[in-house]
């Protein structure tokens, strides 16, 4: 079985590739992986090299994973991607895998650390363009809404890797254990998972692959 995950950093493993989900995931299963996941890049932009990263391979299986980007707000209440389009772009692309027979996998975002002014996420994003939701996180959830509700419209099976992070969190993990921090990183990063929390990505990627 072939593999190919089109994403953004978190899909290509930034700073910790060789324990990226995707690594991962071929050892857990087996399979042959394609990473096409390029870091920055919201799903709008991703539509733009679909054939060439992902159609063109003929992988058997996509995951696709986008979200972390496209919420992100450029001025207050404003995201990268709006919503209604996050929601068709994803719509587009598991259209255009079925069309080529290629089973979509769609993941949902894991949590961040929100932080404040001085460190992790709000000091790279004012906190004030935040507030309808109020805060990152929840415009995250929105986001994850999306995602579930685009895969149940399409047909797509659906990753939930969200759900599987809290309820790791549930039983007692710290999100602190599962992302790059100022303590297991040296930076304030609290985006990125790390080692463990690809781990936690690839064990519920590969449940539904199990499911289907």
């Amino acid at each position: 079985m072939i593999i190919a995950g089109f994403g953004d950093s978190i899909t290509r493993g930034v700073f910790v590739e060789e324990h990226s989900y995707l690594n991962v995931l071929a050892a857990m299963t087996g399979a042959s992986v394609i990473n096409a996941g390029i870091p920055g890049q919201t799903s709008t932009q991703a539509i733009g090299r679909l054939d060439s990263d992902v159609l063109g391979r003929s992988p058997d299986l996509c995951i696709v994973a986008f979200g972390m980007n496209d919420h992100v707000c450029k001025a207050p209440d404003t995201p990268k991607t709006p919503l209604a389009q996050f929601k068709e772009n994803l719509r587009t692309i598991c259209s255009r895998l079925k069309a080529k027979g290629i089973t979509a996998v769609l993941c949902t975002v894991h949590p961040i650390i929100e932080g404040n002014s001085t460190a992790y996420y709000y000091a790279r994003h004012p906190k004030e363009w935040y507030r309808n939701p109020p805060g990152a996180q929840a415009r995250i959830e929105m986001y994850n809404e999306a995602i579930r509700e685009a895969a149940r419209l399409e047909g797509a099976a659906l990753a939930d890797v969200a759900a599987h992070w809290s309820k790791a969190i549930a039983g007692g993990c710290r999100l602190e254990d599962l992302l790059l921090t100022a303590e297991n990183f040296g930076k304030d990063d609290g985006v990125h998972p790390n080692a463990k929390g690809h781990r936690l990505y690839a064990e519920c990627i590969a449940e539904k692959i199990a499911d289907l």
